[in-house]
């Protein structure tokens, strides 16, 4: 009996064993598949940007009280209005300090100015009178060699008459350059000449007088002696006014020195208004006062902004774009912006592609993101600048192509395959691919327009098996 009862359980057990064998063997699986199809194959783009505008950060050009403040945030301003006002004593006396200056160096400039103009007069005067008087000289002392005449007692007459209206002259202008002397706008030595100048035309006049005395009287021999020397010191005269003319290219630094003076004056004069004009803080541009960073009684300068204005112009977004998704951008792409605020979407145009990737923060060293501008169309008044906005566009990346889920891709470190169903079972197909997108894959060989291929169950699926297909 225990025989046969341990028998029947065994052959009870072997059955059951072979029927769950037959069961694995002739089960078939369900897997969901899709067809192959033939389209473009597009990728989705999503960022993440910033609204901006023109901006502008107003400062003053020195540290100063604010005594008013003339605009509050979100005001409207033009290009030019005032924003605030500074105290500016201490400005506004340096400005009066260069300006007193510039008074002083146009005078000396003026000074000089004529002392030149005078002594090129007098030097033409001087040069003009020597050679006169060396010209008479030389005639006076011909007509003593010669003989006294009638005709030459008359000369000498008319010499003496020359040499008393030189004389006048020359104390004249020692006069008039001693005047100028003590008023600080010529030299010490050119009024010593003026001097010497008065008594060689009184020693002159002396001269002609003795010669005159001596024609009256006869020629005689120390008289042609005494002409002799009146030449002698005439063509010195002569020489001695040639030589001072000098003066005159002194005079003339002189008035250059003044001059650049003045232009210096001048400059700090205009530095001085400019600080000065700064105690009115004005607008840059015109738009809207976006911060007001100061109240009267605050001291304010130029290590940090009183204002923030943003431009009346338009407004753009200023993307952040992955580095992995750069090859979906490109200027001239139309795409959407959309924010919590918007009751529909803003369209755009990229404008600009960023040259360069840039950390996406500190942190995070290795996420790298490329900036690219979005020009918006038209204008929308809940877009302010500083706003957080989401940025999507799409780009075609292959068209007319064959296209498959990227989930139906079976991979290993020698081939792609896919398993294709067909007649009810699953053929594993090797395939190449192209372009593809995070749902989609171009697939360049292997399959054709229609195949059904496997998206979900490929894990446990085995060339030839039979399965039964699910393309819901």
């Amino acid at each position: 009996m225990k025989i046969t009862r341990r028998l029947a359980v065994g052959m009870v057990a072997a059955l059951g064993l072979i029927a769950l064998v037959a069961y694995g063997v002739t089960r078939r699986p369900v897997v969901q598949v899709v067809p192959v199809r033939r389209g473009d194959l597009t990728a989705s783009l999503s960022a993440t940007g910033v609204v901006e505008s023109l901006q502008a950060a107003v400062a003053p050009k020195f540290v100063g009280r604010v005594e008013e403040v003339l605009v509050e945030e979100g005001d409207r301003v033009e290009v030019g209005q005032t924003l605030a006002r500074l105290a500016a004593a201490q400005e506004l006396a340096a400005l009066r300090e260069r300006q007193a200056s510039l008074e002083a160096a146009k005078a000396q400039a003026a000074r000089a100015a004529a002392a030149l103009a005078q002594e090129r007069s007098a030097s033409t005067a001087r040069i003009a009178r020597a050679q006169a008087a060396l010209k008479a000289a030389q005639a006076r002392l011909q007509e003593l060699k010669s003989g006294s005449r009638p005709q030459e007692v008359e000369r000498a007459r008319q010499a003496v008459a020359a040499a008393e209206a030189e004389a006048a002259l020359a104390a004249a202008d020692y006069e008039r350059i001693r005047e100028l002397h003590e008023q600080g706008a010529i030299s010490r030595a050119e009024a010593d000449r003026a001097r010497t100048q008065s008594t060689r035309a009184e020693s002159a006049l002396g001269e002609a007088r003795q010669q005159l005395s001596l024609l009256e009287e006869g020629a005689r021999a120390e008289q042609i002696t005494a002409a002799e020397s009146g030449v002698v010191a005439a063509e010195a005269e002569l020489a001695a006014a040639k030589a001072a003319a000098g003066q005159v290219e002194v005079l003339e630094r002189s008035l250059a020195a003044a001059r650049a003076a003045v232009l210096q004056a001048e400059a700090a004069v205009a530095a001085a208004a400019s600080v000065a004009a700064e105690a009115g803080l004005q607008a840059p541009i015109s738009g809207r006062v976006a911060r007001r960073y100061v109240d009267a009684g605050d001291l304010a300068g130029p290590q940090s902004p009183a204002f923030l204005i943003t431009g009346a112009g338009k407004v753009w977004v200023t993307a952040e774009v992955d580095e992995e998704d750069l090859a979906l951008v490109y200027e001239g792409q139309r795409v959407e912006v959309t924010a919590e605020s918007l009751a529909e979407p803003v369209p755009g145009t990229v404008a600009q592609v960023g040259a360069a990737a840039f950390a996406r923060g500190l942190q995070q060293v290795r996420a790298k993101i490329v900036r690219c501008r979005i020009r918006l169309d038209g204008e929308n008044e809940l877009l302010r600048p500083g706003m957080e906005v989401d940025v999507h566009g799409s780009r075609t990346l292959a068209q007319d192509a064959l296209v498959i889920p990227l989930e139906a891709i079976v991979e290993s470190s020698e081939r792609r395959s896919v398993f294709v169903v067909a007649g009810g079972a699953a053929a594993r197909q090797e395939i190449t691919v192209g372009r593809r997108t995070y749902r989609e894959v171009e697939v360049t060989s292997g399959l054709s327009e229609g195949d059904e291929v496997v998206v979900s169950g490929t894990g446990d699926l085995r060339d030839g098996q039979r399965v039964r297909a699910n393309s819901g």
